[in-house]
């Protein structure tokens, strides 16, 4: 979710011509083209639907779903179309400007990378997930800390009884991710030396984690980290649950594969 005000978007929407359902001079296909060019984005894929089936309802949706760099290189892009293409909206000067200072604005957000990679299967697990990505989506990684904590313990707790590893809800963070790394380099899910080295520093990165969910976060009255370091704790984290997640999913073929040989055999035995 970008950090547009309410101010802002009606700043937008004027400059845009969007009152009319109309995006500036964009036909359908040129603004699905020019999403798909600017921001690798596909506007009539069905994720930005929810306002509405017009030009202008799929930017408002995308203008909620998406993250502030993201969104503020749209605006950029927008304001480009209309220099190139002379549109009526450059006489309006005045208005431009504001709206290039927003698109600025945005611009200047540094994104969680794999923030996509916190979701859950659980009704409990998509609502911790969502309030983490909802703060990073913000552009607001301090406030996030707390509940990317809260989802982290769900995610390991769950990948250690997934592969069968006792667990003990007193086990720090720290433990829980000792405790798979060890589990998963024993299921020869690691192929490289370089890769399990890094998974075991995230063993004690995992371990601070709870130091600085207790002492500097917004789970109690404490002073909170600076933006760019919380930024760093965060982007450590969400890239380490995106790598944790395709190696499950490396997983899950070899047991459909290993079921699979197991029923073959059975299969084979005479009666």
């Amino acid at each position: 979710m970008s950090s547009l005000t309410p101010r802002e978007k009606r700043k937008l929407e004027d400059l845009f011509g969007m009152n009319s359902g109309y995006v500036l001079d964009f036909s359908n296909n040129t603004f699905a083209r020019f999403f798909e060019e600017e921001v690798g984005r596909n506007i009539y894929g069905g994720a930005y639907e929810e306002n509405g089936s017009s030009k202008a309802n799929h930017l408002r949706s995308f203008w909620t779903r998406e993250g502030d760099a993201l969104v503020g290189q749209a605006i950029n892009g927008l304001l480009e179309h209309c220099r190139d293409t002379g549109n009526p909206a450059l006489e309006r000067q005045s208005l431009f400007k504001e709206c290039e200072l927003i698109a600025a604005r945005l611009a200047q957000a540094k994104e969680v990378p794999d923030v996509e990679a916190l979701e859950g299967d659980t009704q409990d697990f998509q609502k911790v997930a969502k309030a983490a990505r909802e703060c990073f989506n913000r552009n607001e990684p301090e406030q996030g800390l707390d509940r990317l904590h809260t989802f982290l313990v769900k995610f390991l707790r769950m990948l250690c009884e997934r592969h069968g590893i006792p667990k003990d809800r007193t086990v720090p963070l720290g433990g829980l991710m000792g405790a798979y790394v060890k589990r998963i380099k024993e299921e020869g899910l690691l192929t490289s030396q370089m890769a399990e080295h890094i998974l075991k520093a995230t063993i004690t990165v995992f371990g601070q984690f709870d130091h600085v969910r207790n002492n500097h976060s917004m789970a109690h009255d404490n002073p909170v980290l600076a933006y760019d370091e919380a930024l760093l704790i965060a982007s450590n984290v969400t890239s380490t649950v995106r790598f944790i997640k395709a190696c499950e999913q490396q997983w899950e073929a070899l047991e459909r594969s290993r079921r699979a040989d197991a029923d073959r055999q059975d299969l084979d035995i005479p009666f």
